[in-house]
């Protein structure tokens, strides 16, 4: 019977690894004339904890949807359970859809809400091009303790067209 439980239990933490412990949150696309955007993520969306419930990493996705070139200010707001464990979040973004995000802000051993503010603008010969899509990582080092966890209280974009 200890052999059988001790199975059930191993078997359970393997599978627990094989879940997608990656999510996509959100994906948004901004309507004329908005420029402002909150996101309150459900609290199955929060980071470490016990490996089968916590995410390693949450992607808040944005497309500005703007004819004009833009800045993008994105704060994630936080409540951080336990006292071990530093975050990461980071801004990407990308000119096309089929692009590849590329890495803009990367702020890492968070413990609080934080702002970031997109000042980084491509240049491209004598045109200057600005990012339509943006995303927020929010992630772990992949050694958190099962007693700490970052729980997203909220998401907040703020588009500067220029």
């Amino acid at each position: 019977m200890k052999r059988l439980i001790g199975l059930l239990f191993v078997f359970a933490l393997m599978s627990a690894y094989t879940f997608a412990q990656t999510a996509t949150v959100d994906s948004h696309t901004m309507r004329a004339g908005q420029t402002y955007y909150e996101f309150t993520p459900g609290a199955a969306y929060y980071l470490g904890g016990v490996a089968a419930v916590g995410y390693d990493t949450l992607y808040f996705e944005l497309l500005t949807n703007k004819n004009m070139p833009t800045n993008v200010n994105a704060r994630v707001e936080v409540t951080r359970v336990g006292t071990t464990d530093t975050y990461d979040i980071d801004l990407q973004g990308k000119i096309f859809e089929n692009g590849t995000y590329a890495a803009l802000l990367e702020s890492a051993a968070n413990t609080a809400t934080k702002e970031i503010a997109d000042t980084t603008r491509l240049n491209l010969g004598n045109v200057t091009k600005y990012y339509r899509y943006y995303r927020l990582i929010v992630n772990h080092d992949n050694a958190c303790a099962t007693t700490d966890s970052l729980v997203i209280d909220k998401v907040i974009w703020k588009i500067y067209e220029k």
